[in-house]
């Protein structure tokens, strides 16, 4: 019956990501494919270039909402164990969710980086290590990066995408400090620590393919 629930679980995470927000309101707004514009990014942050600031930031939400969405009714219904099992399929369910956004079923699997999506997976089941994470791969990015275009925001990602799993896992080790209600610091059930693992090496792996193919486009294009 679980594998039941799960697999249909997963499949409506994946068909909610798969949701581009971007898109729709470009179309919507300008009357435009947001993929032909700007940095062809389907994204939020394409989106506040090239509509306006606030539609980026709306679709920031929206693009972060899309995993929380689906986690939440499948926790208070199909998923209310508490145990590491519940917790694992949670995870797949938002690891899915960032699948969709990145390779959206509606869109011919072409849709965007997925990292607003993946921040609102990591701040529902490790909040404070993930805020730890950010914090410590913004320093780093303006200590190391800080001369490098958009060091901020692609080079603080990178960062903070790579030690979050680790320091999870280091605390987890080490510490079991409850905070409030389920939010704690370490003492997560080890799916949390092998989910986190997962989604940060699919984000690093995902984007860096990305990264790669449009850099070799972009040589292509000049020859």
């Amino acid at each position: 019956m679980i594998i039941f629930k799960a697999a249909i679980a997963v499949a409506a995470a994946y068909l909610f990501g798969s949701i581009n927000f971007a898109i729709i309101f470009t179309r919507i707004i300008r009357g435009e494919d947001i993929r032909t514009l700007g940095n062809k990014n389907p994204g939020a942050s394409n989106m506040g270039r090239v509509v306006g600031r606030g539609w980026g930031i709306l679709v920031l939400i929206l693009d972060a909402l899309k995993a929380i969405i689906v986690i939440l009714p499948a926790r208070i219904w199909l998923f209310n164990q508490g145990a590491a099992l519940d917790y694992g399929v949670l995870y797949i369910m938002g690891i899915t969710a960032v699948l969709g956004h990145i390779f959206p079923l509606w869109y011919n699997f072409k849709g965007g980086g997925g990292v607003s999506t993946m921040l609102a997976v990591s701040l529902w089941f490790i909040p404070v290590e993930l805020l730890v994470s950010v914090l410590a791969g913004g320093l780093l990015a303006l200590a190391i990066m800080h001369k490098k275009e958009n060091w901020l925001t692609q080079w603080s990602p990178i960062f903070f995408i790579t030690l979050t799993p680790f320091l999870t896992l280091v605390l987890n080790l080490t510490l079991n400090i409850p905070i409030w209600k389920r939010i704690s610091l370490g003492g997560h059930p080890w799916t949390v620590v092998a989910g986190c693992f997962a989604l940060s090496l699919m984000m690093l792996g995902l984007n860096y393919r990305l990264v790669k193919a449009k850099a070799t486009n972009s040589d292509w294009e000049k020859h």
